[in-house]
This record gives structure tokens, sequence and C-alpha cells, in this order.
């Protein structure tokens, strides 16, 4: 029996690819290219504050953030100024965004974003009784984002709005000029806009949506260690917006927001901007080498610095996900992601770009085209 359990959640069908268990088959001698992580693994640095680590920060409630704020201020000084109140964590992006869909989300409120884009999102969306509408991609113009399209569908009926950038699967990324349009647009019509930059640290810290929040009250932005800093396991997070909107979070939140042992790490990771430099550098190299390889699957619009993209095969009827697997290749299918289907997968670029390349051409060689 449901015992009271939510109608919203009851009738969610949840899309997300993140799964329990997700890495068995790499025994196998698979090559995985499915999880959102920086393939290059992590720093010395963050390996040295490990080792240096106190046991006491275990049975420790966390209570010293002073040092990782000042450490993030301090990281964005060039970009834009931010201070205390406009820094709030979380344990990962993800517990950032479910909390903020809590601020804003209730039955029949309406969240706009563009498909596909982090399904996760569109799921808490419905679990929280609303509804997800998208501007939808369009094969046409290669699944490129349209900032004109999707100013033409923001309205008042929506009480929030979600913008990807980098944009999970396609790895494409939306102009900071185009981004500041849309969160202006927001803001003239009194709401509330999340950019979701988990996979930010792989472009620019121009590009960046944080040197806007100075000048709009409405913008909220995320960001994660998971991905390029490479600490997916540490589940840690944050966000930054005004003081009001930050204020209104924490009462969602908890006072312990991220955990001891990761305020720790991240601080130390956040201050190594030559290991982010140089993740940037290879991975341009490899994710360029891989695109530049294909000639038979089609390739959706893309970053050449962001280490996923998302790839087509031309025949609807094939399951690229399942035939990927049998070149020993883990994706992550389109099935999982609005505006797809089952012949595209989210390729995550790995540090054997060599052997996936290999393996690759052997799928092409053998597609009837």
């Amino acid at each position: 029996m449901e015992y009271g359990i939510k109608r919203s959640i009851l009738l969610l069908e949840k899309t997300s690819y993140a799964k329990e268990g997700e890495n068995s088959l790499q025994a196998l001698g698979m090559i995985d290219c499915s999880n959102g992580i920086n393939p290059l693994g992590i720093s010395e640095s963050v390996e040295n504050s490990i080792r240096s680590m106190s046991i006491d920060t275990i049975n420790k409630y966390p209570k010293d953030w002073l040092q990782l704020k000042d450490s993030i201020i301090k990281y964005w000084k060039e970009v834009g100024e931010i201070n205390y109140d406009m820094i709030a964590f979380g344990n990962g992006s993800i517990e950032l965004i479910y909390k903020i869909n809590k601020l804003y989300i209730e039955n029949n409120y309406k969240a706009l974003g563009y498909s596909p884009q982090f399904s996760d999102f569109v799921d808490d969306v419905k679990s929280c009784g609303g509804i997800y509408e998208s501007y939808k991609l369009s094969i046409d113009n290669n699944y490129m984002f349209s900032p004109n399209d999707y100013i033409k569908k923001m309205n008042k009926e929506y009480s929030l709005f979600y913008i990807d950038n980098p944009n999970n699967p396609t790895g494409q990324v939306i102009d900071i000029a185009y981004i500041e349009t849309i969160v202006k647009k927001a803001r003239d019509l009194g709401r509330p806009i999340v950019i979701d930059e988990a996979y930010g640290d792989f472009i620019g810290n121009d590009q960046s949506a944080i040197k806007l929040v100075g000048s709009y009250d409405n913008l909220i932005v995320l960001r994660t260690f998971s991905k390029g800093l490479g600490l997916a396991g540490i589940r840690a997070g944050y966000m930054v917006a005004s003081e009001s909107i930050i204020k209104q979070y924490r009462k969602v939140s908890n006072p312990y927001e991220m955990n001891g042992i990761a305020r720790i790490i991240v601080n130390s990771a956040i201050k190594d901007v030559e290991f982010m430099e140089n993740c940037k550098n290879t991975i341009k190299c490899y994710k360029t080498k891989m695109l530049e390889s294909l000639k038979k699957l089609k390739i959706l619009e893309t970053h050449e610095s962001v280490p996923i993209s998302t790839i087509m095969h031309p025949d609807p009827n094939v399951d690229l996900e399942e035939l990927l697997l049998n070149y020993n290749i883990i994706s992550v299918s389109g099935r999982d992601f609005i505006g797809l289907g089952k012949n595209f997968v989210r390729l995550m670029v790995n540090s054997n770009i060599d052997e996936i390349i290999i393996r690759l051409t052997e799928v092409e060689n053998a597609m009837d085209i």
C-alpha cells in the first residue's frame, strides 16, 4: 500500500540515467563513456588534502564554511563581485535543484526548460506536482539552441525557467550574451531563472552567468565539483544568487549543507586552477580527435572542450546504446532524454581515446550506409 504517498510521485515515471550498479559492466572489458565526470581524475592537491585530513573531521558537525566561501569568492573575483550571503552549498548540484524546485514549484505550477536537457530536473518538477514544458531543439538545426525561439516561449504562466549551460546531453554552450538576454526577459516577467553550470568548469569563467548575478536578482547559478574537478564521489556543489534568494533557500535547506570532508577537499580543488586548465586542453584534444574520426554517425551541436556529446545513428530503428555495447562501449541512451530516441546516445570522452576511436570506427565500418 502507498499510505498517502503524493499522487504526483505515484504517477511519476522516472527517467534518470543515473542508476545503481551502473559500473558492473566495466569488469567485462568495457570502456565506460557514460559517467559525467572528469575522465582525467583528480588533482594532486586534492590527493594531498585527503591524506592530511584530520580524523576529527568525521566526528564533528561541519560548521566552518568561511574558508571555502573565501576561496569561491576569490575564484570568481575577476568575473563578478559576490559575498558570503550570496553562496549556499549542497550535496552536488542535484540537491540544489531539488530544493530550488521546493521553493518555486507547487501543484500545476509550470517550469520551462529546453529539450533535450538534464532529465533529473524534469523528474523533480513532476514529483513536486509541477508541469514541465520545453522548447524543443530540432534536428533541422542539428539541435542547436536558439535564444530567440526560447524567449518566444517565455511568459508569466511559468513559475521558473531552467537552462543547463553547457547542455547535458549535447555538450553545447550558449554564449553568455544570449544567457543575459534570457535572464533579463525572466526578470521582466518577474520570474526566477536557474542556469545550471554543472559542466561549466570545462569552459572559460568569462562564460559563466555568475558574472550576471550582481545585476539580476532573479538569477540562480548552480555549480558542482562532480564534473570538472573530478569529485563526484564526495557529492558537493554550490549555488550563487542574490542575498534575498539565498535567505529564502536556507528555509528549505539545513545548517550543515555539504559534509565536513567535502568542504576540506573542494576547498583544495577550487584553488588548483592549473589542473583545470590542463584538463580543458587535454579534453579538447581528445574530443576533437574523436569527433573528427566519425564519418557516418551524426554529431549534434557541441562544444569542443566539454567532455560530453550526443551521437545519432541515421537509422531511427537502431538502438545505438545496444549497438555500442556490442563493441564494448558503455553510453547513455537517448531514451533517457526528452526529444531524443533510441538511435541517440550521450557519449563521454574517455582517457582511453585511441581505443574508443578504434571501436567507433568498427561500428561505422559495419553500418550499411
